[in-house]
């Protein structure tokens, strides 16, 4: 019997780490499925999905625990049972001026409307004139039976206005 598992880490960022944690799922009959991984600061962070016999499970989680000595923080988990079938998405962007509160506002807004994030990649970027730090965020979102697009394009607007962004919202 196999099992999907999630393994979070975060360490320095330097050449072989991926190495090793591949090398370690493979030595304990897993095998690697999807991933995101980042480099973020002067750190190198990621999260990954795995399979491998359920026997392997704590093992695996005892092995990682142990990559701490090298400077990988790594944690173990359940990856839980997928989702049946697969919602409707819409892709948003944002960009515009860097301030505190976006993304606490982005998320307000997609909960209040219903909405779930699929995934979310953020950035803070130099404006090609002024030099000045503008946020950047794209997300793919999940459309249920609850969700309420009009609510969410009004809380868009909204925050748009409020911060000075440029916010767009398009069926995937």
């Amino acid at each position: 019997m196999t099992t999907r598992v999630l393994i979070s880490f975060f360490c320095d960022d330097r050449p072989g780490v991926i190495e090793q944690l591949s090398a370690l799922i493979d030595q304990h009959g897993g095998n690697w499925l999807d991933s995101q991984l980042s480099r973020l600061g002067g750190r190198f962070a990621g999260v990954l999905q795995a399979q491998l016999p359920e026997d392997q499970q704590q093992s695996l989680g005892d092995a990682l625990g142990r990559l701490e000595a090298d400077g990988i923080v790594c944690s173990l988990t359940d990856a839980g049972d997928a989702p049946e079938g697969s919602p409707a998405t819409q892709r948003l962007t944002l960009l515009g001026p860097d301030r505190p509160g976006i993304v606490r506002e982005l998320t307000r807004a997609l909960r209040m409307a219903g909405f779930n994030i699929r995934s979310m990649e953020t950035s803070v970027e130099t404006a090609p004139m002024s030099g000045e730090p503008l946020f950047r965020a794209e997300a793919s979102i999940e459309l249920h039976s609850d969700s309420r697009l009009d609510e969410l394009e009004w809380q868009l607007d909204a925050m748009a206005e409020k911060m000075t962004l440029e916010i767009d919202l398009i069926p995937d």
